[in-house]
């Protein structure tokens, strides 16, 4: 690579030591490794180091996208290629990113199609296959935003990429529905306390019912069979979880008994109980 196009790859982590090594193996051709660790308890650090990684330790904010910006403020080069320690670059893309910077970028930032690895089985369809994502891009160009379901925005021009980053961030089922119950609280407290979006028993209902049938049939998620109707019925259940728990926040807030009392009264010293 010339000086012009020197590459940097960025990585944020926290206790990645079972995969971060599969990560960093590929990525031997770029010009710099930057990690920004959350303080891991693990040996993420020392195997950072074993590659030259040039590794900043910062506490968690509690916000994806503010650590991916602090993460590219530490990189040294213009272009720089995010990822997550679960991700591996396949050799087809790292050529693709090569020969790019090497005859020169024709755009500020692409998208690269990630292929979901679930319990055994690479996803091809249902709305993550192909799921373009901007992961190389010129960072003085643009930021991350979002604290949860992040995604970086440039003020210059995309194109995607046609070769793949593999992610290995549901090895399980129990991961997968895991992974979605936590993101339906994040976005309940964020529609309920931010955007003051009130529960919708319509929405309970028939947005699942909506979701479902958009990744399954008319994304084609059938195409991966139980694979693929899992996924589907757990991004419903998402929106239905998402959904709930917008009401019990609301109904927390304003309608709760108050246990301490009824406990008095019913259980420590009966219904006559002060």
């Amino acid at each position: 690579m010339n000086a012009q196009t020197k590459l940097s790859a960025v990585i944020i982590t926290f206790n990645e030591e079972k995969k971060i090594d599969r990560c960093l193996s590929t990525l031997k051709w770029v010009d710099e490794i930057v990690v920004v660790d959350s303080f891991s308890t693990d040996s993420t650090v020392n195997k950072c180091k074993k590659y030259e990684a040039k590794v900043y330790q910062h506490a968690w904010p509690g916000n994806y996208s503010i650590q991916r910006n602090i993460a590219i403020g530490h990189a040294s080069h213009d272009w720089v290629l995010s990822l997550d320690a679960d991700e591996v670059v396949t050799k087809s893309l790292c050529d693709e990113i090569q020969e790019l910077l090497r005859m020169g970028p024709d755009a500020d930032a692409y998208g690269i199609p990630r292929r979901e690895y679930l319990s055994g089985r690479f996803i091809s369809a249902g709305g993550f296959y192909p799921q373009y994502l901007i992961r190389l891009y010129r960072k003085s160009l643009g930021e991350w935003i979002n604290p949860l379901h992040e995604r970086f925005v440039t003020r210059g021009n995309t194109k995607n990429l046609q070769n793949s980053i593999l992610h290995d961030g549901s090895p399980t089922f129990k991961i997968f529905m895991d992974k979605f119950n936590y993101y339906s609280s994040i976005d309940a407290e964020a529609d309920y306390i931010v955007r003051n979006r009130k529960f919708s028993l319509f929405r309970a209902v028939f947005k699942p019912v909506e979701r479902f049938f958009g990744r399954f049939i008319k994304q084609k998620g059938y195409k991966d069979g139980i694979h693929g109707f899992y996924m589907a019925a757990v991004i419903a259940i998402n929106y239905f979880l998402r959904e709930m728990k917008i009401y019990e926040l609301n109904y927390m807030e304003k309608n709760k008994d108050n246990w301490e009392s009824v406990c008095r009264k019913t259980v420590v010293g009966g219904d006559d109980a002060p």
